[in-house]
């Protein structure tokens, strides 16, 4: 084993980040404008981790943002929100900490790195609790990809097909906006740019420089700690912890074939990603998602946790639940690559869609609210493969999973064996392998409902969430219509994951906390998928994940820069 020294690694430094999604980028940047020398690791050859594939949204209480739309929010109100969605998991020191320093790292963020996000009024996904509120939900801002330079190939691309065309990435609002290009002087200008650009981009033969979404803030966070003279390394997988005189002070890493120590003098941050792409660890700790798929990048491999634990660090076992749940349909691309699509946005929220569950046929969810209450409901009721229909109308409208709306047809998805079509609803069933008449009967008693903006089953469209996520120009319901105009469609879906929250015990700021007696071990940290999750398993509201994710990076990079500050190195 060798020293890491080599043109462009130091061999030792301030700070060492182990993993690149937005907990480890935020800690890197935050660490290396407090003064810090700051290497982060990165262990497969793209920057960005899970955020790249996200949709971009940070969860941020009392935020200014929202007060510059007009709606009020405060810490407080939060809290008591907080409160009752997590009921006994609730840590009272861990969550006044995050409503304290997520708006001081917002601010940090904003004024000295290219992170850019703006306000939505995206509503909290628990309506009916007390502390409920909208805005609290920021999206980010679309990103230039040619700010990046040559280093834009070094930013792992979003999933395909939550885009247009091959590369071609749109925000929801941009989308909706789009659709409406022979309505409105705007849209169509929009549109009109949008595809020049992309135009211009390919002609140039290279994917389109516009980033959205968490590509965008992958791409942001990116050129921040770039900016801010971080050792980005990529193709370095971290291995091993050096524990020495009582205090983590190296990290072992693989890296152009052999393994190099690189020495730490303030601390290491564990931000690797968590474990979704770790089969065993899956299969012990995330059994329900055994059915479906994990949409998180290969490099997700529990790394973090795993060097935490071999240092004395201990993952908690006692969640409320320990992914990100979500619907997700599975398909191959003509290149022979498999791709997964999460329905997130469009789709199952609007009109004209139902998902039935394969086993008999019939409804079982509130298809419109939140991705983690489908989850949720699904492991209780034994669901594990689904049916997601729609007719002809809903589908030129909204898409169906992979499937975009007008211009495009959905008939390349039918021949490749994504999605069935049929004439009639009972010609449907058939192809699904369901009976007729219990599908048939399905489908009449909720176009019965719809008809009249109601589902006495479970509620569809009667909360703010769903309202929201529906079609606005739709009524009376913005999610309900009934499915009468054929063909009709259906694609198949499994409860997957979005990535793992189970992660490291550590306290308020940070720090890794020890199994044997629960105190801090010295030099170590974790953020992000790593830290296990102030939510526990629970999710408030969009960018639950991401905003604890940054301001625990954020609060880790201050806590090793105020140390080395203590010992006369840095600034804070």
């Amino acid at each position: 084993m060798s020293s890491s020294a080599q043109p462009g690694i130091p061999a030792s430094a301030d700070m060492v980040v182990i993993g690149s999604g937005a907990a480890g980028m935020t800690a890197a940047t935050v660490g290396a404008l407090s003064g810090l020398e700051v290497v982060l690791l990165e262990a497969t050859p793209l920057f960005g981790g899970t955020t790249a594939f996200s949709g971009g949204c940070v969860w941020i209480p009392a935020n200014h943002h929202q007060a510059a739309i007009g709606i009020p929010d405060d810490n407080a109100k939060a809290r008591s929100y907080l409160e009752a969605v997590l009921g006994n998991f609730f840590n009272a020191e861990k969550i006044d900490t995050y409503l304290a320093k997520a708006n001081e790292m917002l601010g940090f963020m904003e004024a000295h790195t290219t992170v850019r996000l703006s306000p939505s009024d995206i509503p909290d996904y628990a309506p009916a609790l007390p502390g409920w509120s909208q805005g609290r939900c920021l999206l980010t801002e679309d990103f230039d990809g040619n700010a990046l330079g040559a280093d834009f190939e070094r930013v792992r691309p979003p999933i395909r097909e939550m885009g247009l065309f091959a590369s071609m990435q749109v925000s929801p609002a941009q989308a909706v906006a789009m659709q409406g290009w022979n309505r409105s002087l705007a849209s169509l200008r929009l549109t009109v740019s949008r595809m020049g650009g992309y135009a211009l981009d390919r002609l140039r033969g290279r994917r389109g420089r516009h980033m959205a979404n968490g590509n965008a803030l992958a791409g942001r966070l990116f050129k921040s700690a770039r900016d801010a003279g971080v050792h980005l390394i990529e193709n370095a997988r971290a291995r091993d912890l050096v524990f020495a005189d009582g205090r983590v002070s190296g990290v072992v890493f693989e890296h152009g074939g052999e393994k190099r120590t690189i020495a730490v003098r303030g601390g290491a941050v564990l931000a690797s990603g968590g474990f979704g792409q770790d089969e065993a660890m899956r299969q012990k700790w995330m059994a329900q998602s055994a059915a479906g798929w994990s949409l998180q990048p290969e490099g997700s491999r529990g790394d973090g946790i795993r060097m935490g634990e071999s240092v004395g660090g201990r993952l908690n076992p006692d969640n409320a639940a320990n992914g990100i749940w979500v619907p997700a349909s599975r398909y191959t691309r003509q290149d022979g690559s498999v791709g997964f699509f999460p329905s997130l946005f469009f789709d199952r929220h609007c009109p004209g869609q139902i998902m039935v569950d394969a086993r008999n046929g019939k409804r079982f969810v509130d298809e419109s609210f939140h991705y983690q209450n489908f989850g949720e409901v699904t492991l209780d009721k034994g669901v594990t493969k689904i049916w997601q229909i729609a007719d002809a109308r809903a589908v030129a409208r909204y898409g169906l999973g992979a499937i975009k709306p007008t211009p495009f047809r959905p008939d390349k998805w039918v021949r490749s064996g994504y999605a069935k079509k049929a004439g009639t609803i009972a010609e449907l069933a058939v192809q699904l392998g369901l009976d007729p008449v219990t599908l048939a009967d399905t489908v009449e008693r909720f176009n019965r409902h719809a008809a009249a903006g109601t589902d006495p089953d479970f509620g569809r469209g009667s909360n703010a969430y769903d309202a929201y996520m529906g079609d606005a120009t739709h009524g009376p319901n913005p999610s309900l219509r009934p499915l009468r105009q054929g063909p009709f469609y259906a694609i198949e879906v499994r409860p997957s994951d979005l990535g793992s929250v189970q992660g490291l015990d550590t306290d308020a700021r940070a720090r890794v906390l020890a199994a044997e007696g629960g105190n801090p071990i010295p030099g170590l940290y974790a953020a992000g998928l790593d830290n296990n999750s102030i939510m526990r398993g629970k999710y408030p509201g969009g960018g639950a994940s991401l905003g604890p994710a940054m301001t625990f990076g954020y609060v880790a990079a201050r806590e090793i820069a105020a140390a080395r500050k203590a010992q006369g190195a840095g600034h804070v």
